[in-house]
């Protein structure tokens, strides 16, 4: 069981909220778009502070989190608030796009981040620092933006390197994974200019996330170095990964961070999430984990907020809303390694959105500083302590019985809703892969069985000379049934529509490109397809299934006999 240690040495867990600061300043509030701004409630940004910090601690909050007003939050002279600051050292420094290997870059990042700790490392409230958010590590873009640099980069230098190692200096070897561009023929131009794009069909994903750990290698290492000079106490909290994360990025933080952290956003909108984001992001850094960033909006908000403008849940009202909220932190609490989550954010977006269009109602208050009972009663009603501290319980899984499908199994397919009426808890199949980036979960009805896959695919059309992204290298899902003479297969992904290989199996499918990263797909499987006519309670099924993400970067693995249960 990890948890967090203040200075008297009091454990606890870190319940945060992001975004505590007065809002809009009173020269640029717009009346057309009106936002939260306490300058229209309270006298002066000292009596802001101190009635915000009553507020968030009634209501059980013990963190300040990103994007906060820590310099006035250090003049309350309250001891029972912890800082967790992000610092934006390689964003600010344009780490990890530009050359990490440049003096330049590093002086830049040592400075953004020298300025922020000098002013924050001697109060003993700090709890550590973040040191970017949501950095993405895209991996087509990174590959892109790395060849773009010039000859002398090193960060150019070491991607040629890791080519002629790869290939061993062989030309015909790489153009099997590779599409130069045109003008580039041979490894002497190469290495002077031009592009590489993935030849459909062939294994240059591996090479380009080998590169993309040596990346992230290097940032860690140097985000680690810099704090550490600056100061040896506070936690070096990661850089909250995007809600997604590539393995090799988060295999390489481990050395140098004391937690790993990510946002959550949540797969449906009650609040739930899928069981393999936290559970390999442990696995892969043994780590405790943080949570920079977890939220759900409602339709019904008092701030005017439309919640249109990204794939975010949305709940129908502030008691769903609040509901929603106690479910993800109580699966949070229930996570023997988290160690914290902090909520996004403490007051609503402007009514039409902010800076960039973004317009959720993510806050414990609206726009007018009036808190949503609903949701900060349920906040102030949790013992954290005491909710951590119970038992792990195992959760159930499918070895126990098969669950009965839903009325309609396809029911609401779309995101934040798709497989939600599904019983995944007792539904869900264990995987027999290490480092799994999908759910699978199994229902059944009289007439079929059925399948949810729940993955993270992450597709880039970056990768590809002219953006588009062939069959070959869409996500592969195999099923394989005893009776049947061959597998069932099938491509989903990308944006596409699924093709299945069994005219008798009914699929439905969710993707997208370039950010969006859910593959989502169910799957009907007749009862003919497993030798029969129909199911009963008390019938056992055997079926192994396969999943290969994009590019086949990424294999998971399911297997295994279960019985039909009734209830």
């Amino acid at each position: 069981m990890a948890w967090l240690v203040r200075p008297d040495g009091q454990r606890f867990f870190s319940l945060g909220v992001c975004c505590v600061d007065p809002g809009v300043s009173r020269a640029e509030f717009r009346a057309d778009n009106p936002e939260y701004a306490a300058w229209r409630h309270y006298p002066d940004s000292n009596r802001w502070a101190q009635a915000t910090l009553r507020r968030l601690k009634s209501w059980g909050f013990t963190t300040i989190g990103g994007w906060s007003d820590f310099q006035t939050f250090r003049q309350c002279h309250d001891k029972d608030v912890a800082f967790a600051p992000v610092l934006h050292i390689g964003s600010t420094a344009g780490a990890p796009w530009w050359d990490m290997w440049d003096p330049k870059i590093v002086n830049r990042m040592e400075q953004v981040a020298r300025d922020q700790i000098l002013n924050l490392r001697d109060d003993p409230r700090l709890l550590g620092y973040y040191s970017d958010n949501e950095v993405g590590w895209w991996n087509a873009i990174l590959f892109k933006m790395t060849l773009d640099q010039a000859p002398a980069s090193g960060q150019r230098r070491r991607l040629i390197e890791l080519l002629r190692q790869t290939y061993r200096s062989d030309w015909s070897e790489l153009q099997r994974d590779f599409d130069p561009a045109p003008g580039v023929e041979n490894w002497e131009e190469l290495e002077q200019h031009g592009m590489l794009f993935l030849r459909p069909g062939g294994n240059g994903i591996r090479t380009e996330r080998r590169f993309l750990g040596l990346l992230a290698e290097r940032y860690y290492s140097l985000v680690h170095a810099i704090i550490r000079k600056y100061d040896q106490r506070a936690l070096i909290l990661g850089d909250r990964y995007q809600s997604f994360y590539y393995p090799e990025v988060a295999r390489a933080c481990a050395p140098y961070v004391d937690a790993v952290s990510c946002n959550l956003n949540a797969s449906w909108n009650d609040g739930s999430f899928v069981r393999f984001y936290l559970e390999t992001l442990h696995q892969l850094t043994g780590k405790p984990v943080l949570v920079g960033e977890f939220y759900l909006s409602a339709r019904e908000n008092r701030s005017g907020n439309k919640n249109n403008r990204g794939v975010y849940p949305v709940a129908a009202t502030q008691k769903e809303r609040a509901a929603g909220f106690r479910t993800t932190l109580a699966a949070l609490l229930r996570t023997p390694y988290v160690v914290g989550a902090d909520w996004f954010q403490y007051y609503d977006e402007p009514t039409h959105g902010r800076y960039d269009g973004e317009n959720f109602n993510f806050g414990l208050v609206d726009i007018h500083d009036r808190p949503y009972e609903a949701l900060t009663s349920t906040a102030s009603a949790l013992d954290l302590n005491a909710l951590k501290n119970r038992p792990v319980v195992r959760r159930p899984d499918a070895s126990q019985g098969v669950p009965p499908a839903p009325r309609d199994p396809f029911e609401q397919f779309e995101p934040t809703l798709a497989l939600k009426a599904w019983d995944r808890e007792r539904g869900f199949v264990k995987p027999i892969s290490e480092f799994p980036l999908s759910d699978l979960y199994v229902c059944w009805n009289k007439r079929a069985i059925y399948l949810g896959l729940y993955a993270q695919d992450v597709v880039e059309d970056t990768f590809y000379r002219d953006k588009i992204v062939r069959a070959s290298d869409r996500a592969e899902w195999i099923v394989s049934i005893g009776g049947l003479p061959g597998p069932i297969r099938g491509r989903i992904g990308a944006g596409l529509e699924p093709v299945f290989d069994e005219p008798a199996v009914r699929v439905m499918n969710i993707s997208g490109i370039n950010g969006n990263l859910r593959n989502i797909a169910a799957l009907e499987l007749p009862a003919k397809l497993f030798a029969q006519e129909r199911f009963r309670s008390g019938d056992a099924i055997e079926f192994a299934s396969t999943l290969f993400t994009h590019c086949r970067a990424y294999r998971v693995e399911w297997k295994g006999r279960f019985t039909l249960s009734g209830n």
